[in-house]
């Protein structure tokens, strides 16, 4: 088990710089009801709520030769971990199965870093939610062990997230999320290129369809932007209804797409989003 941190300098994993990851787990959001009570009704009348924050707990220890190391490993962590700006944090598993019920590196493997790894295929954008207090715990061939447990925060969405992706869509598109993904929460945008002349186009991603009733002509380049919609870099917003798409997860982890003309359609920049 290992931990990805990626910020706007770098990628980076813990355990090369002899941090070992022991465990790594997330919550699920919080929720704020959204909820009514009238005088003269029983109970509430409910109207949905809203995600707040997404908690993840870190263990680990960090090794260091001696006191000079472990004070150069611990101003690295609190630089990179302990900033005011978010980062992502992705963990990082083996599936070899050399663990049993036991410590990672207890009886096989290699206590820092594994073998074969595998990348999480959701990321976190985080902050720590409080201070990052490394404890002394013992001496071990000569080389000093410090506990580390640390909690992160959701510093944007509560959610996990995929890497954005960019895709040409043919007649659907694929979204292995738990929760919906909007226009207006991830500024995912869609490009579409007429391959044909026509008075009007309708395109419809999921449950959602957006309409434009102005002129086509071949070669025409649209983009949909969810608060805003462009023709060939001009705004176009007064001849659509405004619409904005929502990625939905579905039973076949595909989202279906319809247009009303021969065109090329273009998702950027979407993610996956994961309770």
């Amino acid at each position: 088990m290992d931990l990805l941190i990626t910020n706007n300098l770098e990628s980076i994993k813990l355990s090369s710089r002899n941090i070992v990851t022991t465990n790594f787990d997330e919550s699920s959001p919080s929720i704020t009801p959204n909820t009514l009570s009238f005088k003269g009704r029983n109970g509430k009348v409910n109207f949905g709520g809203d995600y707040g924050d997404k908690k993840l707990k870190f263990s680990g220890y960090l090794v260091a030769s001696n006191q000079s190391d472990y004070e150069v490993k611990r101003d690295w962590l609190y630089q990179v971990l302990g900033g005011i700006e978010p980062y992502y944090i992705t963990p990082m598993y083996s599936d070899n199965g050399q663990y049993s019920f036991e410590r990672p590196g207890q009886t096989s493997g290699n206590v820092i870093g594994q073998a074969n790894e595998v990348a999480s295929f959701k990321r976190f954008y985080v902050t720590v939610d409080d201070v990052i207090e490394p404890s002394f715990v013992g001496n071990i061939n000569g080389q000093q062990i410090y506990k580390l447990e640390i909690t992160f925060i959701t510093a944007g969405l509560p959610f996990g997230q995929s890497v954005d992706k960019t895709l040409t869509i043919t007649n659907s598109i694929p979204y292995a999320g738990t929760t919906k993904a909007s226009q207006l929460e991830v500024p995912f945008y869609v490009q579409l290129i007429a391959n044909q002349t026509a008075s009007g186009i309708s395109l419809t991603i999921g449950s959602r369809t957006w309409t434009y009733s102005g002129t086509v002509a071949v070669g025409d380049v649209f983009v949909l932007g969810g608060m805003y919609n462009t023709k060939n870099l001009l705004s176009i917003n007064d001849y659509t209804n405004v619409e904005y798409f929502v990625l939905e997860p579905t039973p076949t982890g595909q989202i279906p797409v319809q247009c009303s003309i021969d065109a090329t359609i273009i998702i950027n920049n979407y993610k996956e989003l994961y309770l």
